[in-house]
C-alpha cells in the first residue's frame, strides 16, 4: 500500500505494505525499438500506483494506538512517554518524538513505529527491543577500593536494565575513585554473557595499575612569598613516607584547579593584589607528576587613608577605632572583610537591622597605596516588637524567654540575637535551635521567631572501665537536666573501682527565685584506698553561682565578662583516715581517725570553650578560696586555680584543627591551728598519673618520709602528699581522624607537690615528655598515652605507659 498523499514519511518509521523505486544509472544500447518498450512498461507502473493511491482514504484520525515487543517494562510506562493517543490526528512529528522519548528512558535498543489500516481502522503500532535485564554483577580485580564504593559509583545493579550509555558514565565515575586515591592508569572494562530468557550477567574488571602521585609541586614566580608558604594552603600536596595512610600526593584536578584560587586569595590577603596565578601544567615522569603553577606577584600595596563614610551615627567612631585596617599597613583583604563585619555589628546593635556598608576602594596613580572609603546606609533604627516561640513540647516558655539578650519592645541587636542562640544551644536540651525575624505592622518593627526543636535530656548510663592507675572501674550515672520542663538538673552519679568508690547526688535551680542566681545542693560519700592507708569523706554542700555582667561589669581590662560567674560554696564533711598499715610512717599515723571539716569557699569561674568535651577553641579558668575551720576540728586555708586555654593554630582541610593547649593546676594549702602547717593528711595533693604529670604512677610524686626496719636500715619511702601542687600540661592535639573523633597529641608535663614549710622548689619539679591517641568512642573516650620521664628521683615510681577508658576520668 502506498503512503497517501500529503504526509512524510517520519524517521524509524514503515508504512505497512509500501514499497520503494530506486533508479539505477544504464547505459542506452541497441535501438529505440528496445527502449521504448521499457518506458512504456514503468511509465504504465507509476500511473496504476497514483491510482491506487487517490482510492485510500486519509489517515486523519487515529483509532487505536498499539505497544508490542515489551516484556518486563509495564505497558503503561510506555504510554505515559507518549503523546500520541487514540483519537488524536496522525502527526509525522509526534511520532518522530514519541520514539525519541522511548529511547531517552534507556530500556530499549530498538523502537519502530508502523501505521497501518486494518478493517477501516487506522492503527499506529509502537514495537520495541528490551534490553536484556541485568541478572548478576560481578567484580574482579579491585583490590585498592572496596567493592561497596565502587558499586556505588558503577550504579549497575542486579534486576535492572542495562543501559550502555549509564554504565559508561558508571564507568566514569569509578575511575575517578581511583585517581583520587593516585592510581591514574586504572581501567575498567565490562562484558556480557546472555543467560535465560533476555538476561545477562555483567562482568566489571578492573585493572588498578600502581599508584602514581606528585612528585614535585614547582611554584615558578614564588619570589615575594615563599613557597614552601604558599605550599601549606594547598591541598595538593607532595608524596611524602607516611602518603599510603594521608593520601598526600594524590591528584584531584578539581582540588587543583581549586588550589589556584587559594593561592590568589592568599596573596591578596598579604597585599599583592596585582597577582596573576596561570592554569596549572601537570607533566608525567617516570617516577610521577611534576606540578607547575606560574605566578606573576606584582607589587605590595600599603593602606592609604581609611574613613567611615555616610550615614554617620555617634558609634562611628567606635567602630573607626576598631578597623584592622590602618594606613601605612600591608592591605590585607580579610581585614577589609572583618571591618565590615565590624561596622556592621556596631550599627546593628544601635537598632540598625538593615544597615548596609560598601567598601569603596581607590588606587594612587603611579603608587602602590590603596585607599579604603567604608560606604554606610544605615536604614531605619529597628526594634522588636513580638517574640514568638515555637517547637517547645517540654519546655517551658519563660526557660527559653530567661536565656534571650533581647526583649520585647527592645532595640535590635544583632550580637545579643547571636549569643541568645549560643545560650539556648548550649543549654543541651534541643537538638535544633533557629532564630528568625519577621517584618511587623511597621518597617521599624521586627518579630523575632524563636523555633526549637526538643531533644532527650534525661540519660540513663552504666559503664566499666579500666586504667592504668587502677584496675577496673564501674560507673552508673542517671540524670535530667531539664526536669519537669523548668530547666532544673538532678544527677545521680556512683563509680566503684578496685582503688576507689564514689557517690554523689545532685540538684541544680540555674535561676533561683527567677533571678539569675544559680543554687546547688549537693550530697556525697566517696573513699580512697592507698598502699598505705585508705581516706575518705561524707557530707554535702551547698553552692551558688551569679554572672558578673548582672551586677552590671561587662568588661575588665578590655577582657568581656560575658561569660565570668562568681560563687560561693559551703562545704561540711566528715572525714576519714583509716586502714593505716602497720608499716606505715609516723606522719599517716598520726592521721589516723575522722574529724569535721566546716568550709566556705568562694570562686570565680569563666568557661568560654566551644565544646565541654572536646574543645578547639575558647579557655577555661577556675580560681577558689577554701577557708576551713567555721566549726568542727579542721582549720586549713587551700588556694585552688585551673587554668586551660585552647589554641588552634592550623586547619587542615584534609584533616582538621591542629590545636595548641597549654594549662596549668596550681594548689597552695596551709594549716593552721595546734601548731600545725601541713594540711590534713585527707586533704593534701598526691601528683602523678595520666590526669596530672604522665610517665609517673598515679597519685605517686610528692613529698616522701622514709621507712626503717627493725635494725635501722632503710626499707622504702612512702609518700605522704603535699600542702601545694604545681602542675603544667602543655599539649599539641592534632586530628588523625577528626569524622570518628579520633585525635593524637604530644605533650610535655612538669609538676609535683610539696610540703607547705619547704614552698614550691622548682629544682624539685618532675619533667615527662610523650605522646598519645585519644577517641571519643560511642562507648565512651579512650585514652593511650606513654610517657617518658625526663629527671626521675630515687624512688619515684614511672609508669611509661598510660591509658583509660570508660568512666570519668
Amino acid at each position: 500500500m502506498a503512503p497517501p498523499q500529503g504526509y512524510r514519511r517520519p524517521a524509524g518509521f514503515t508504512p505497512a505494505g509500501a514499497f520503494a523505486t530506486h533508479p539505477r544509472q544504464s547505459r542506452v544500447r541497441g535501438s529505440w525499438v528496445r527502449v521504448l518498450p521499457k518506458i512504456l512498461l514503468v511509465g504504465l507502473a507509476l500511473r496504476c500506483t497514483a491510482a491506487a493511491a487517490q482510492l485510500l482514504p486519509e489517515p486523519g484520525r487515529l483509532d487505536q494506538v498499539r505497544i508490542s515487543g515489551n516484556h518486563r517494562v509495564e505497558e503503561e510506562a510506555i504510554r505515559v512517554q507518549l503523546r500520541t493517543r487514540p483519537g488524536s490526528n496522525y502527526d509525522p512529528e509526534t511520532v518522530d518524538s514519541d520514539i525519541r522519548a522511548l529511547y531517552r528512558m534507556g530500556f530499549f535498543d530498538d523502537v519502530q513505529a508502523e501505521l497501518a489500516q486494518l478493517e477501516a481502522l487506522w492503527v499506529l503500532t509502537y514495537t520495541v527491543a528490551e534490553r536484556p535485564q541485568i541478572k548478576e554483577v560481578r567484580l574482579e580485580g579491585n583490590k585498592k577500593i572496596d567493592r561497596e564504593d565502587l558499586e556505588n559509583a558503577l550504579k549497575i545493579r542486579p534486576h535492572t536494565i542495562l543501559d550502555p550509555t549509564k554504565a559508561r558514565r558508571g564507568i566514569e565515575e569509578a575511575r575517578k575513585l581511583y585517581e583520587k586515591k593516585g592510581y591514574l592508569d586504572a581501567a575498567i572494562t565490562y562484558a556480557t554473557e546472555p543467560v535465560g530468557d533476555n538476561e545477562v550477567i555483567v562482568t566489571l574488571k578492573v585493572e588498578e595499575g600502581k599508584v602514581i602521585r606528585v612528585q614535585k609541586l614547582v611554584l615558578e614566580g614564588a619570589r615575594k612569598l615563599a613557597p614552601s608558604t604558599l605550599k601549606k594552603v594547598m591541598q595538593t600536596k607532595e608524596e611524602w613516607l607516611l602518603s599510603f595512610l594521608t593520601g598526600a600526593g594524590n591528584l584531584d584536578r578539581e582540588i587543583l584547579k581549586a588550589d589556584t584560587e587559594r593561592i590568589t586569595a592568599y596573596y591578596y590577603d598579604q597585599g599583592y593584589i596585582d597577582v596573576r596565578v596561570d592554569e596549572p601544567a601537570v607533566e608525567r615522569k617516570e617516577d610521577g607528576l611534576f606540578v607547575t603553577i606560574k605566578i606573576d606577584e606584582g607589587e605590595l600595596y600599603t593602606v592609604g587613608t581609611v574613613s567611615i563614610t555616610g550615614d554617620l551615627i555617634d558609634a562611628a567612631e567606635t567602630a573607626r577605632k576598631q578597623l584592622g585596617l590602618v594606613s601605612g599597613e600591608t592591605f590585607r583583604s580579610s581585614k577589609l572583610r572583618e571591618d565590615i563585619n565590624k561596622i556592621t555589628e556596631v550599627y546593628g546593635d544601635q537598632g540598625y537591622a538593615f544597615v548596609n556598608v560598601t567598601p569603596d576602594t581607590q588606587g594612587e596613580p603611579g603608587q602602590q597605596v590603596i585607599n579604603v572609603a567604608y560606604k554606610v546606609s544605615r536604614g531605619p533604627e529597628v526594634a522588636f516588637d513580638k517574640i514568638e516561640i515555637t517547637g517547645n513540647t517540654k519546655t517551658r516558655d519563660k526557660v527559653i524567654r530567661r536565656e534571650l539578650k533581647v526583649q520585647e519592645q527592645e532595640r535590635f541587636s544583632g550580637s545579643k540575637l547571636r549569643k541568645s542562640q549560643e545560650n539556648l544551644r548550649r543549654l543541651g536540651f534541643f537538638e535544633d535551635v533557629n532564630l528568625t525575624t519577621r517584618k511587623a505592622a511597621s518597617d521599624d518593627r521586627l518579630d523575632l521567631l524563636v523555633d526549637v526543636k526538643e531533644g532527650s535530656t534525661g540519660t540513663f548510663s552504666a559503664g566499666a572501665g579500666i586504667s592504668s592507675g587502677e584496675s577496673f572501674l564501674f560507673n552508673i550515672r542517671l540524670s535530667e537536666i531539664n526536669l519537669f520542663g523548668r530547666g532544673q538538673r538532678l544527677v545521680l552519679n556512683t563509680d566503684f573501682g578496685s582503688i576507689r568508690r564514689q557517690f554523689q547526688l545532685s540538684f541544680t535551680e540555674p535561676y533561683f527565685l527567677d533571678t539569675e542566681l544559680s543554687l546547688g545542693v549537693d550530697l556525697f560519700n566517696w573513699e580512697m584506698i592507698f598502699e598505705e592507708f585508705t581516706r575518705g569523706g561524707t557530707g554535702a554542700g551547698i553552692r551558688t553561682l551569679y554572672p558578673l555582667t548582672a551586677l552590671g561589669w561587662d568588661r575588665l581590662w578590655g577582657y568581656s565578662l560575658e561569660d565570668t560567674r562568681l560563687g560561693l560554696e559551703y562545704r561540711i564533711e566528715e572525714a576519714e583516715i583509716k586502714d593505716v598499715s602497720t608499716t606505715a610512717v609516723r606522719g599517716i599515723k598520726d592521721e589516723e581517725g575522722s574529724s569535721l571539716t566546716s568550709s566556705v569557699i568562694p570562686r570565680v569561674f569563666r568557661d568560654t570553650r566551644n565544646h565541654p568535651f572536646d574543645p578547639t577553641a575558647g579557655s577555661l579558668q577556675d580560681f577558689s578560696l577554701e577557708l576551713a575551720g567555721l566549726g568542727g576540728e579542721s582549720r586549713f586555708l587551700k588556694l585552688e586555680s585551673r587554668l586551660r586555654w585552647y589554641y588552634p593554630f592550623y586547619k587542615s582541610a584534609r584533616l582538621g584543627t591542629f590545636v595548641f593547649a597549654p594549662g596549668a593546676t596550681f594548689g597552695y594549702g596551709l594549716g593552721y591551728g595546734g601548731g600545725r602547717s601541713e594540711l590534713p593528711l585527707f586533704e593534701r595533693y598526691f601528683p602523678g598519673g595520666i590526669n596530672s604529670v604522665r610517665g609517673y604512677k598515679v597519685r605517686s610524686l610528692g613529698p616522701r618520709e622514709p621507712v626503717f626496719n627493725s635494725r635501722g636500715q632503710l626499707v622504702r619511702r612512702d609518700a605522704i602528699g603535699g600542702s601545694q601542687e604545681l602542675v603544667f600540661n602543655e599539649e599539641v592535639i592534632f586530628p588523625i581522624v577528626e569524622a570518628l573523633g579520633l585525635k593524637g597529641v604530644l605533650f610535655f608535663d612538669a609538676g609535683n607537690a610539696f610540703r607547705a614549710t619547704d614552698g614550691i622548689e622548682f629544682d624539685d619539679m618532675r619533667t615527662a615528655v610523650g605522646a598519645g591517641i585519644r577517641w571519643l568512642s560511642p562507648i565512651g573516650p579512650l585514652r593511650i598515652e606513654v610517657g617518658f620521664p625526663l629527671n626521675p628521683r630515687v624512688g619515684d615510681e614511672k609508669r611509661a605507659v598510660l591509658f583509660s577508658f570508660g568512666g570519668p576520668p
